[in-house]
């Protein structure tokens, strides 16, 4: 019996110990740490988490996901629970994700039942979304990027704090589209009329990151274990990897599939251009292009202050375009590190709009090339 009491306090005295692990928590839209409830439910997962790993686990919240994502990248964060954005987006910054929720979620935008138009150019339209950082609101963001649809194509867009906003302007014919989940869609037109326009691929609710040089892992393989078998978010969650999120970072950062006065091209075109002699412009950061590049490809950095997206303002960018051909008929090209990277897009489209006339833009990048097989330059030691 003497000895059953003594584990408690060994265990107890371990946790003590051991070094702190930071955990931060994405709020939802819909959650609020005025909410009894809600950080009842996360202390409690907290202590879950600190009981599996066996160290103690300071909690951090965040109501912003880019500032979460800010702190995991300079290395504040060792794991992060949060929305499907955020863990896509860790992953550039040594963070791998080891679970995910079975629950998903899609972004639908809705027509009122009086608007007969669509998510098109020039359509007009007033557009409600939900908060601009929320996994709604990017997932909103991301179709309108994709289809190449600027600020401009709308009569307005309005992003809203409360995620019920959007829904309820557009019953109040505040707006002629509004965004909400999937299910919230559906619901609504069954009861208020209209039509849903679009409906996005589902992605996973929620997830857990670490970062991988922090937490070891056999660390992480008891993490995974024991939440999966239960956990006070009443969540059910199931092991994940980097590769489960790969789409859903493509999805929620990719560039426009089409550029307006320049031509997309693939690896191969770019390979035969490059041995023509046209000049191919890496416009990633000095470190990435030093670690590796295209050969004979030039490094002109693209410093993005702007937002992404096709509206962007390029007065909060630089990019040296006095590098660029004196020549505005000669052909060049561009260049980033893939489909969700928008310094390509925005340095071709910044070519286009101060008067170069044959601007070749390599939408699928560095991965692209490299997944091609064809020959890299990479730096050495």
């Amino acid at each position: 019996m003497l000895r059953l009491a003594i584990l408690p306090l060994l265990l107890a005295s371990a946790l003590a110990q051991a070094a702190p692990l930071t955990l931060g928590v994405v709020l939802d839209q819909n959650e609020s740490l005025t909410d009894a409830d809600t950080t009842r439910r996360y202390r409690a997962f907290a202590s879950e988490i600190e009981q599996a790993v066996g160290q103690p686990v300071r909690m951090q919240y965040y109501k912003q996901a880019f500032s979460a994502i800010k702190r995991a990248k300079d290395g504040t964060l060792d794991m992060v629970f949060g929305p499907a954005q955020v863990i896509a987006n860790l992953g550039k910054f040594r963070h791998e994700p080891i679970l995910k929720s079975d629950e998903t979620i899609s972004a639908s935008f809705v027509a009122g039942p009086n608007y007969q138009g669509n998510l098109s150019p020039k359509s007009g339209a007033r557009l409600g979304v939900p908060n601009y950082e929320s996994l709604i609101g990017s997932m909103a963001r991301s179709e309108i990027n994709s289809r190449g649809l600027a600020k401009a194509d709308f009569a307005e867009v309005k992003f809203h704090r409360m995620a019920e906003a959007p829904l309820y302007g557009l019953k109040l014919g505040r707006y002629d589209l509004a965004v909400a989940s999937a299910e919230e869609a559906k619901t609504w037109t069954a009861a208020n009329g209209g039509r849903i326009v679009y409906t996005s691929a589902a992605v996973p609710l929620r997830a857990l990151s670490v970062q991988t040089d922090v937490v070891p892992v056999a660390t992480q393989q008891r993490l995974v274990a024991s939440l999966q078998k239960g956990n006070s978010l009443k969540l059910a969650l199931n092991g994940a990897s980097k590769a489960d999120f790969k789409s859903v970072g493509s999805m929620l950062n990719t560039t426009p599939t089409s550029l307006p006065g320049a031509k997309i091209i693939s690896a191969r075109e770019a390979q035969d251009l490059i041995a023509k002699g046209i000049p191919l412009y890496d416009v990633r950061d000095e470190e990435e292009y030093k670690i590796a590049h295209i050969p004979g490809s030039r490094s002109v950095p693209y410093r993005e202050g702007s937002a992404k997206e096709v509206g962007f303002d390029p007065g909060d960018d630089q990019f040296a375009l006095n590098r660029l051909p004196k020549d505005k008929d000669a052909p060049l090209m561009m260049y980033c590190d893939g489909t969700i990277c928008w310094k390509s897009y925005k340095s071709a489209t910044m070519a286009v709009q101060n008067g170069w006339k044959n601007v070749y833009w390599f939408r699928g990048g560095f991965p692209e090339w490299k997944e091609a097989g064809l020959p890299v330059e990479a730096h050495k030691n």
